[in-house]
This record gives C-alpha cells, structure tokens and sequence, in this order.
C-alpha cells in the first residue's frame, strides 16, 4: 500500500503540488475565521459574597448571616453551585454559576436578592 502510494505520488506530482497548495489555503482561510480568545475562560462564573461582622463568634455568623444569605440567594436563575463558609466575624458566599452565564447579570441577580 506504501509502495503504490509512493509511486503515485512520485509519478503524479503536478496532482500531490496542487492538492497542497489548496490544503494550505484552505487551512490559512480556517485560521483566519477561527475565534480567538486570548484568555479563555477555565473557571466558571462565580459570583463571592463576603460579609463582615467583627465581634459575633462562628455560631452567630452562620445563624445570623451565612443561613439567610444563603436562603435569599438561593433559587438565582442559572444557579449550579451555593457554597459558603463561615469563620470568626466573616461569612463567605460563593454562587457558581451554570457555563455561558453572563457575569454581569449573574452578578445583577445576586445583588438584587
């Protein structure tokens, strides 16, 4: 099959030159149209609530804070992911958002609620 394929190639060379040249212009024509983003995206759209409350202890944060935060954000359109995190006078919530979710409008639900 090599041999044949050699042989063609060496006795066809006219044919093997112009097969190249449109295999090169048509992969310089592909190139060009291909989107090209400069950083893409790895992480999902994530949008981070962090809340201060100096004085209060864990227990009074996740009760206070971090549980209502958490029930008033929840049910955001496009929602994937709620996580939160509760430490000593610091509620973190973080709400990941679905892929190909604006995140200015992920952004917008979450400050609306």
């Amino acid at each position: 099959m090599m041999r044949w394929l050699i042989s063609v190639a060496l006795h066809q060379r006219i044919l093997v030159l112009a097969l190249a040249v449109v295999l090169v212009i048509f992969g310089m024509q592909a190139a060009r149209q291909m989107p090209l983003d400069v950083f893409p995206e790895f992480a999902p759209p994530l949008v981070e609530i962090q809340t201060e409350a100096p004085g209060l202890s864990t227990e009074e944060v996740e009760n206070l804070i971090t549980v209502p935060l958490e029930n008033a954000v929840n049910g955001t359109a496009w929602l994937k992911t709620l996580r939160s995190k509760s430490v000593l006078g610091l509620s973190s919530v973080v709400c990941i958002f679905q892929e190909g979710t604006d995140l200015m409008r992920a952004r917008q639900l979450v400050q609306e609620r």
